[in-house]
């Protein structure tokens, strides 16, 4: 999973350690930055985005997953995260739950499979105002989930065998509707 928060740290080095380019790069360059610009995850650009109540997600956000992804939701409950290799459902990622079954568990899924993980948080989520959590990575398939201004995480779980993650994707479902606030 973590090749996608490691994957910025990475590109960076290789970027610094590059030749400046000629003035017949110059264009291309450009073009490629761009494109960079569209395809990665800016954690400093808050990106507002609401959902309806279809268990549908929107893989909308701009591109790589930064570790610890931070944001804020307002529903109901049944807040939901994906986390991809590509920005679209497969069978093998991980699905983070918060405030699911009516609003009383939280817990982690593997190719929307079994509960790995599954935690007790009775009233985490509210319809009426805004609630912050972040989702953090490690090298080691360790997958924690905090609330935003706590350090400890409320629910953790470690992959023995972690899936890339490269896009966030973000859902409601079971009649809520959602907001959310992307690194806001």
């Amino acid at each position: 999973m973590y090749s996608g928060f490691l994957l910025v740290n990475t590109l960076a080095s290789v970027v610094t350690s590059l030749p400046a380019p000629t003035s017949q790069d110059l264009a291309y360059n450009t073009n490629l930055l761009h494109l960079m610009e569209h395809i990665f995850f800016h954690p400093d650009i808050c990106q507002e985005r609401s959902t309806d109540s279809t268990y549908r997600y929107r893989w909308d956000l701009k591109g790589i997953a930064p570790s610890p992804l931070t944001f804020e939701a307002r529903a109901r409950n049944d807040v939901r995260i994906g986390l991809s290799a590509e920005d679209r459902d497969l069978d093998y990622m991980y699905e983070i739950v918060i405030g699911g079954d009516g609003n009383t568990r939280s817990f982690i899924r593997r190719d929307v499979g079994a509960r790995l993980v599954e935690v007790d948080t009775p009233g985490i989520l509210s319809d009426t105002e805004f609630r912050g959590f972040w989702i953090g990575g490690s090298v080691d398939g360790t997958i924690s989930v905090g609330k935003q201004g706590e350090q400890t995480p409320f629910m953790q779980w470690t992959d023995p065998h972690p899936l890339p993650v490269i896009y966030v994707g973000y859902t409601t479902a079971y009649g809520s509707t959602g907001d959310f606030k992307f690194s806001c």
